[in-house]
């Protein structure tokens, strides 16, 4: 069964300013830019429609890819707000460019074949990936289910809070990559057109917009106990990005 992917690629990674200034999937580990080894990631696993969410700095992102034009079907869909809007926008046209089942990546994520691989194999239909963590980490996207398995809400940047807890129940970090069905990627673009006419909402990253969407629509999780993974948002990440992956 053919799969599309998404990879959301037009922030500005202010966090990550003193390392480079250059977009923040172009940082390289072992001699290899995070987009080229996802890239090749997906091309093993041949997934080949690929639509790309491009803002900040799009020029180096495009020549980056040039050796992959002739693999891939790649779209090309630019946000020109990339500093006002958040990735909720980027999410939506991305999908609206997407047909099919999809899986969404964000572009600072850093994996292993074996996670994606096996995410894509198993499991669930329209799924979050999720990690292990620690319900102490403030940072982390820290995701929580109902008992009959549905993730119903993400806590970014926060703790969780007493209330959540009685309610839910903590299942990890939702790392960043999500699959859905045609159907599902469908109703998505429905939700997020009427949670993006608010202005306010405009600035707001896909956590915000999905704590919505999961009061209504279902979307089930697969756990990977693989730790190889991680989602670069500072130097400190980047360094652990670097030891987690470096050549043996």
């Amino acid at each position: 069964n053919k799969i599309s992917a998404i990879l959301l690629l037009a922030g500005h990674g202010k966090r990550i300013a003193n390392i480079t200034t250059k977009p923040k999937c172009l940082l390289e580990i072992n001699n290899q830019s995070l987009l080229c080894r996802n890239l090749n990631i997906l091309k093993k696993l041949k997934i080949k429609n690929i639509t790309l969410v491009l803002g900040y700095k799009e020029r180096l992102i495009k020549k980056e890819l040039v050796n992959f034009n002739k693999y891939f079907n790649l779209k090309y869909v630019y946000k020109k707000n990339y500093k006002k809007f958040g990735n909720s926008y980027s999410l939506l046209i991305g999908l609206k460019k997407t047909e099919g089942k999809t899986i969404i990546f964000d572009g600072d994520l850093v994996y292993s074949k074996k996670i994606l691989e096996k995410f894509i194999n198993d499991g669930h239909k329209s799924s979050f990936l999720i990690g292990k963590n620690s319900i102490n980490d403030v940072e982390c996207a820290k995701a929580l289910a109902d008992k009959y398995g549905f993730v119903r809400k993400t806590v970014d940047k926060r703790s969780i809070n007493e209330f959540e807890l009685k309610k839910y129940k903590f299942i990890g970090e939702a790392i960043g990559i999500i699959k859905i069905t045609n159907n599902i990627r469908k109703l998505m673009i429905e939700e997020l057109n009427k949670f993006l006419k608010i202005k306010r909402n405009l600035i707001l990253n896909w956590e915000h917009f999905m704590n919505k969407f999961l009061k209504i629509y279902k979307i089930n999780y697969d756990k990977t106990l693989n730790s190889q993974w991680i989602e670069i948002d500072t130097p400190d990440d980047y360094l652990q990005a670097i030891s987690i992956f470096k050549k043996k």
